[in-house]
């Protein structure tokens, strides 16, 4: 069974999306201290964030004059299946022994799948304005992947390129 995905089911996704994120990250600063632990802290505080502020779209989509019925079940069930595997993949999943810049490099594709998901979910939206609600979403998650990649530059820079 197909869809037609509107920008209430996008934001649906993106809230069950920032919350892996959330406890990803939180999970990566757990194994860190220092200036990693505030990093990946701080990621996982966005996040929440965003979850959050991606609620209240949903909510000011919901209570629009145009917006449609929340969805029936089973398409929350196409939704989760259509997240669940496709951002935070087996690989994705950080071990007891990984290092900083493995996390770091983790964190990067992660960041680098949800703009590709989300970029791929605004180009079936159907109307500009749902398209619009979904450029939001993807600005969030290039400003995460551009805090990391400056991160893990820097890591590489003090020492000495490892």
């Amino acid at each position: 069974m197909t869809f037609a995905l509107s920008a209430a089911d996008v934001f649906e996704a993106a809230i069950l999306l920032e919350e892996r994120g959330a406890r990803f990250y939180a999970d990566a600063a757990a194994r860190c201290t220092g200036e990693a632990k505030k990093l990946l802290s701080g990621l996982s505080s966005m996040e929440k964030n965003h979850a959050e502020r991606f609620r209240s779209i949903l909510e000011e989509l919901r209570t629009s004059s145009s917006a449609p019925e929340p969805r029936p079940e089973e398409a929350a069930q196409y939704l989760e299946a259509l997240t669940s595997d496709r951002i935070f993949t087996e690989t994705i999943s950080i071990g007891a022994k990984e290092s900083y810049p493995e996390i770091l490099e983790k964190a990067i594709v992660v960041e680098k799948n949800s703009v590709f998901f989300y970029t791929a979910v605004k180009d079936i939206l159907s109307s500009k304005m749902e398209a619009k609600d979904v450029d939001r979403l993807i600005a969030e998650e290039i400003g995460h992947f551009h805090a990391l990649t400056d991160a893990l530059r820097i890591r590489r820079e003090r020492n000495g390129g490892a």
